[in-house]
C-alpha cells in the first residue's frame, strides 16, 4: 500500500506540472461550459431576432388580383413589395438573390374570397438556413390577414366564432414542475459527466502510458522495489482521480454558466438549482466513479499497449463517440430506465441520472445499475492487469 501511496504522488505531481492536462481539467471545463450554457441561447436568439426583422425584398406577383392583400403587404414592417417580377423568373430571380421570396396571387383570388371558397396563394422562397424565417414571417402575414376575413364573415353570417370550436381541451399535468425540468435536465447531465470524465483521464492515461515508454522512463519505474500491480495501481489510481476531478469542474462550469444565465426565468433558475442540491449530486456522482474507473483502466490499457504517443492518440481518438453515442440516448423522449436498459453501460448512467435528478428512481433499478457500472469497472480493470503483466506488451515497439 506503501509503494502505491509513493507511486500515486509522484505520479499527481508530474501530471500538475503538465500544463495541457490541467487546462482540460480546470479551465476547460469552468470556460466552455458557461459559454455554452450562456452564449449558445444568445447566439441563437441573436441570429433568430435578426432573420425575424432584417428587411425582405418580396415580390408581389398578381397584384391586381387583389389590391387589398397587396395593401396589406406594403404595410407590413421590414418588407419592400416589388411589382415588375414575371411569374416565370420567380426562381431565378430568388437564387440570384434579386428578391427573398414571391407571393403569386391568384386571377380568381377575390371572387373566391367572395364566394367563401379558399383562395389559392402561392409562397416562393429559398428556406435552407435562416431558421424558416422567410417562411414564418410569410405566412404570419398572411393568417392575419386571413383573420381579418374571418371576422368579417362571421358578422355577415351573424354567427358566433366560438360556435366553430367545438371542443374546449383543458390540459391537466400532474407532473410537478421539478419532474418535468429533471426529466430535461437530467438527461444531459451524464452527458456532460461523461464527456468531462473521458477528457480529464485521457490525457493522463496517454502519458503514464505511451508517454512514459516514448521518454524511456518506464523501465526506471519498473526496477524499483514497487511490485508491477502497485505500479498499475498507482497509475490507475491517477487517471480515475483526473477523470473524476473534471466531472466535477464540469458540473462546477455547469452551475456557474446557470447562474449568469439571463435567457433563463428566475423560477425556471430557482427550480434547477434546487435540483442540484448536494444529496443529488452526491447520489450522481456516485454512478460516476465507476464510470472514472472503466474509462481509466481502459485509457491505461490502451496507452500501455501503444508504441507511441501518436499511436495511443489515434487509438483513443474515436473512444469519443463510442463513450459519448450511449449517452444521448438518455435523452431520446420515451426512453425510460428498465430492467433491460438498466442493464447496458453508459446508457443506464443518463437514464438513471435522468431519474434521481426528477425524483422518481426506483431503488431496485438503481441498484442494478450499480452492479452493471461495478461489473464494469471490475472487468476492464482486470484486463489493465493483465496487459501490465505481459513483456510483449510493455516493451512493444
Amino acid at each position: 500500500m506503501r509503494n502505491i501511496k509513493i507511486i500515486y504522488l509522484k505520479e499527481m505531481i508530474d501530471m500538475i506540472r503538465d500544463r495541457r492536462t490541467l487546462f482540460f481539467l480546470i479551465l476547460f471545463p469552468i470556460l466552455f461550459i458557461p459559454l455554452m450554457v450562456v452564449g449558445f441561447p444568445k447566439l441563437i436568439g441573436s441570429i433568430s431576432e435578426q432573420k425575424m426583422t432584417e428587411i425582405l425584398t418580396v415580390a408581389i406577383v398578381g397584384e391586381d388580383n387583389s389590391p387589398e392583400l397587396t395593401s396589406f403587404f406594403r404595410d407590413s414592417e421590414n418588407i419592400i413589395i416589388i411589382m415588375d417580377v414575371p411569374k416565370d423568373s420567380i426562381e431565378s430571380s430568388i437564387i440570384s438573390e434579386n428578391i427573398d421570396a414571391a407571393v403569386v396571387i391568384s386571377d380568381n383570388f377575390e371572387n373566391d374570397i367572395q364566394n367563401m371558397i379558399p383562395a389559392l396563394i402561392e409562397l416562393h422562397y429559398r428556406s435552407s438556413d435562416d431558421m424558416d424565417a422567410l417562411q414564418k414571417r410569410l405566412s404570419v402575414g398572411l393568417n392575419k390577414y386571413a383573420n381579418i376575413i374571418n371576422k368579417t364573415r362571421y358578422e355577415q353570417l351573424s354567427l358566433n366564432e366560438e360556435n366553430f370550436t367545438p371542443l374546449n381541451i383543458q390540459h391537466n399535468n400532474i407532473a410537478s414542475q421539478k419532474e418535468i425540468m429533471g426529466k430535461l435536465m437530467g438527461g444531459w447531465l451524464p452527458y456532460i459527466f461523461i464527456l468531462y470524465c473521458f477528457l480529464g483521464a485521457m490525457y493522463p492515461a496517454l502519458d503514464l502510458g505511451a508517454g512514459e515508454k516514448e521518454r524511456r522512463t518506464l523501465e526506471t519505474i519498473l526496477v524499483s522495489p514497487a511490485s508491477r500491480m502497485e505500479i498499475l495501481l498507482g497509475k490507475f489510481g491517477v487517471v480515475t482521480t483526473f477523470g473524476i476531478l473534471s466531472s466535477l469542474m464540469g458540473l462546477m462550469g455547469l452551475y456557474i454558466g446557470i447562474q449568469f444565465s439571463t435567457e433563463l426565468p428566475p423560477t425556471v433558475q430557482k427550480i434547477i438549482f434546487e435540483m442540484l442540491n448536494i444529496k443529488t449530486i452526491a447520489t450522481v456522482m456516485t454512478l460516476i466513479i465507476p464510470v472514472a474507473i472503466f474509462l481509466g483502466a481502459l485509457l491505461l490499457s490502451l496507452s500501455i499497449y501503444s508504441k507511441t504517443f501518436k499511436e495511443a492518440q489515434s487509438i483513443i481518438g474515436p473512444l469519443n463517440i463510442l463513450i459519448i453515442f450511449p449517452s444521448i440516448i438518455g435523452t431520446i423522449p420515451g426512453v425510460e430506465l428498465t430492467t433491460l436498459t438498466a442493464a447496458i453501460p453508459i446508457v443506464n448512467i443518463s437514464l438513471a441520472s435522468k431519474e434521481i435528478v426528477a425524483g422518481t428512481i426506483q431503488i431496485p433499478l438503481l441498484i442494478e445499475v450499480y452492479l452493471t457500472l461495478l461489473a464494469m469497472s471490475a472487468l476492464s480493470l482486470y484486463l489493465a492487469v493483465r496487459m501490465f503483466h505481459k513483456e510483449e506488451v510493455i516493451f512493444r515497439g
